[in-house]
């Protein structure tokens, strides 16, 4: 679990690096609409089939292993559970992103293309303030709970495999919580959005990171 969960997230953290520099450097060119509703079908219709891959890969898995019974069916069950957790988790993250942008009315251009796989869309902070900011993260930091408590409510947590799929998702709500909410909080209190991020960038993830991963296996063990 926490090698691939590692190594994924790690991806993740560069990617936000990348996307930061790019908003920073954002030009104010006005975003083309129907390009961007033509990147957002696209992108949405990319996210869509990974997400449902990954879902589909690990039901086909916990449905082998709970009716073989087999050790090696249940390795590949929890096995797949961890990567669908990160990557349906990575994904409804980043579209909580968007959705907060959109709400507040920010300007958010769609990328052509997903970016590291999750990454969707630019924030050119010089177009858009303080309170669009914090709608766009917000909706990234509460994104990932919603999924934690679907799944609490609609999947029966009844073998390891199912316990693991819970694990995940609050691996990766935890780690964007301790990444994101320091940054909201200072943010709120009258910080510069694109410094207080920059310097929640510099400071490093290894807390957040590894604090997440505990909590998810604490997680997995208690249930």
């Amino acid at each position: 679990m926490s090698d691939s969960t590692t190594e994924a997230t790690s991806e993740t953290v560069e990617a936000t690096s990348e996307r930061t520099a790019e908003a920073a450097g954002e030009s104010t060119a006005a975003v083309d609409p129907d390009k961007n509703r033509a990147n957002l079908r696209r992108v949405g219709a990319i996210h869509f089939v990974t997400v449902m891959g990954a879902l589909t890969l690990w039901g086909a898995a916990d449905s082998w292993a709970t009716t073989s019974g087999w050790g090696l069916a249940w390795a590949a069950a929890i096995s797949n559970a961890v990567i669908a957790g990160f990557v349906i988790s990575s994904t409804l993250h980043e579209w909580g992103h968007y959705a907060g942008a959109r709400l507040s009315g920010s300007v958010a251009p769609v990328s052509k293309m997903p970016v590291r796989y999750f990454f969707m869309f630019n924030f050119p902070f010089e177009q858009n303030d303080k309170r669009q900011f914090l709608w766009m993260s917000l909706g990234g930091i509460l994104a990932p709970w919603v999924l934690v408590l679907l799944t609490v409510l609609l999947v029966p947590l009844d073998n390891a495999s199912r316990a693991m799929l819970l694990a995940a998702f609050v691996t990766r709500a935890v780690q964007v919580s301790l990444f994101e909410v320091p940054v909201v909080n200072r943010t709120y209190g009258g910080g510069d959005p694109l410094a207080e991020l920059k310097q929640q960038l510099a400071a490093g993830f290894t807390t957040n990171r590894y604090a997440g991963l505990a909590v998810g296996a604490g997680v997995w063990l208690a249930i």
